[in-house]
């Protein structure tokens, strides 16, 4: 079941993101956010793993917060003119 509500949150969102369709409502509502955060805490704990496999985790934690920080800039500044939201807008 997890499996599932984590490929329609990745697929959907991603193509959501892609589309520039309803970008911000998928961002606000932190649906993306919450799901990589979550991740990155639970599969990249860089924090208790032994010393030969931390730089890899940590490697792919700090990229995983990177990509929250991307999704957040996304939802404070919208999809764009091109973005099927800019071309409602308009």
């Amino acid at each position: 079941m997890a499996a599932a509500i984590a490929i329609i949150v990745e697929v959907g969102g991603g193509m959501g993101l892609i589309l520039g369709f309803k970008v911000r409502w998928a961002t606000l509502t932190l649906t993306l956010v919450v799901f990589t955060l979550a991740a990155t805490l639970i599969f990249h704990n860089c924090w208790a793993i032994p010393e030969a496999q931390k730089m890899r985790q940590q490697l792919l934690f700090n990229k995983n917060i990177a990509v929250i920080g991307g999704l957040l800039t996304v939802a404070a500044w919208g999809a764009g003119a091109f973005s099927m939201d800019g071309k409602r807008s308009r």
